[in-house]
């Protein structure tokens, strides 16, 4: 009882230096703002779309758009529900983590020291993006999976629950639970467990089901746009090691402790643990075969979050002379070897061979809370406040976020990164020699702003013009129209491919 008191005394003084650092450090991305122009547009009445004039789904969160929509629903104001949000639930997943991970004040204490120390941790704690749910679902999911009880009914739903909130929020972490799940399902396989099974991922399925009838097609657009580029895959694994190597120099305590804690759980006896690492290993497979992100870090988070977990259950038992090898290792890792100790240690802003960025260092001066003080503009939300205020309906953009959101919804934005943009999307990228990772920009095909300009189809190619009827019709055609759900199996079972034929040679 008195360990846990001291334990509990601990906790208090490491959440509150987590929450100053998050209120120092607090910034959004303006893929954030993607995003909050939907959630905008849903809260005045235009549905869930992001141009008013067609549905197209361009977050990869959908729980996470759901819980801003309910947050901006009460604040009205896009930074503070962004930043109110991030902030609460980040702070919810570590208090429960330093709460139900460890079991002794070193394993809290250094718990504590390796998640404070990561500056991706921090940064994508407060960006508006979707990683603190991440990072929430994650920790229930292997707190239920590593509980040393039987499997029984209440856990197998439970672990099936959080799998389906998981995917809900970000389809690509089922990677994290995709083993550990399916062992727990196949060692209890049963008509029951398949019900179960079902029952704890319907929030999931349900939503596929409204994506398929409202948006006509089940993954979301920046899938298309992203993983759907034409850029060879060598090139794309070659870019996905830069954004390793791009970690472990500015940030190298996230990565270290990562496979520090892999290697450890492999080596141990332990199977659930090693269910779980493998998880992690299937995720940063998957960022190296993606390319990783132009954001520094950020898909590094969620490995994190997991492997200190798998970490701290294998060093809880260790000699006095050890833990304090942990402390001193841990501390010169991520404070003394830190290239970017505070704001002013970042000197540059892109990684000039790569294209990655250290967003939180470009975005900080604009979106940081004390903007809501003294309402410093960013330049992007300038132009699209530019944009409404000249009436303008069509035009032509690039970085979408921040410049969408203050546009307004009375502007049809034409995003040549394909983003939100569904005919450009299934386009391949204008120069497989020149993009960037996360920016794959297209060309606009002769007549194409003309077509949205006009409302009529005026798309030069012949081809493509049809494949841009089909499409239309899904995106703005009647929902329940059978020539509407005839496209739809059409576009998703790939018949109309051929029409594309030509811009894919």
């Amino acid at each position: 009882m008195l360990s846990a008191l001291r334990t509990h005394k601990l906790i208090i003084p490491l959440v509150l230096i987590f929450i100053i650092m998050l209120i120092q450090i607090s910034w959004t991305g303006d893929d954030a703002f993607i995003t909050m122009r939907t959630v905008d547009n849903f809260v005045h009445g235009f549905g869930l779309r992001w141009n008013v004039d067609e549905r197209v789904q361009v977050f990869t969160h959908p729980l996470w758009m759901f819980l801003l929509v309910a947050v901006y629903s009460l604040v009205h104001d896009p930074y503070l529900a962004l930043l109110g949000l991030s902030i609460t639930v980040s702070t919810i997943t570590f208090f429960l983590f330093l709460i139900l991970v460890p079991r002794s004040n070193f394993s809290l204490v250094l718990a504590g020291m390796i998640l404070l120390f990561s500056k991706a941790f921090i940064d994508y704690s407060t960006s508006g993006l979707e990683n603190p749910a991440t990072h929430l679902l994650l920790l229930g999911f292997c707190v239920a999976a590593l509980t040393a009880q039987p499997i029984d009914e209440k856990r197998i739903f439970l672990l099936s629950l959080l799998a389906g909130l998981l995917m809900l929020n970000r389809l690509d972490a089922v990677l994290f639970v995709l083993p550990m799940l399916a062992v727990v399902l196949w060692q209890n396989r049963s008509r029951r467990t398949l019900a179960l099974f079902i029952a704890g991922m319907s929030p999931f399925l349900l939503w596929e089901a409204f994506s398929l009838i409202y948006y006509g097609f089940l993954l979301p657009n920046t899938y298309y746009a992203k993983l759907n580029s034409g850029v060879p895959a060598g090139a794309l694994m070659t870019q996905g090691l830069q954004y390793f190597l791009n970690s472990l120099s500015l940030n190298p305590i996230t990565l270290v402790i990562i496979f520090i804690a892999l290697g450890l759980t492999f080596s141990g006896k332990a199977d659930s643990e090693r269910w779980l690492a493998l998880g992690v290993c299937l995720y940063l497979g998957y960022i190296l075969f993606i390319g990783g992100d132009f954001m520094s870090g950020r898909y590094f988070t969620a490995p994190l979050v997991v492997s200190v977990i798998l970490l701290i259950r294998r060093v809880e038992n260790i000699t006095t002379l050890q833990k304090w090898t942990w402390v001193v290792f841990v501390f010169v890792l991520g404070w003394a070897l830190a290239p970017v100790k505070s704001y002013d240690d970042i000197v540059t802003t892109v990684d000039s061979t790569a294209g990655i960025s250290d967003e939180m260092f470009w975005h900080y001066p604009y979106t940081n809370l004390q903007y809501l003080l003294h309402e410093t503009s960013h330049p992007w939300e300038s132009t699209g406040k530019m944009l409404s205020e000249n009436g303008t309906l069509v035009s032509v953009e690039g970085g979408i976020g921040m410049l969408g959101f203050t546009a307004g919804p009375k502007v049809h934005i034409i995003d040549y990164l394909a983003l939100a943009d569904p005919l450009l999307a299934h386009l391949p990228i204008a120069n497989p020699r020149k993009w960037r990772i996360g920016h794959f920009e297209r060309a606009l095909p002769e007549g194409y702003r003309e077509t949205i300009e006009s409302g009529e189809n005026r798309i030069r190619d012949p081809a493509l013009a049809e494949y841009y009827r089909q499409l239309r019709l899904i995106t703005s055609g009647p929902i329940w129209s059978a020539e509407r759900w005839h496209a739809i199996w059409m576009m998703n079972t790939g018949q109309y491919n051929d029409l594309l034929a030509e811009y894919w040679q």
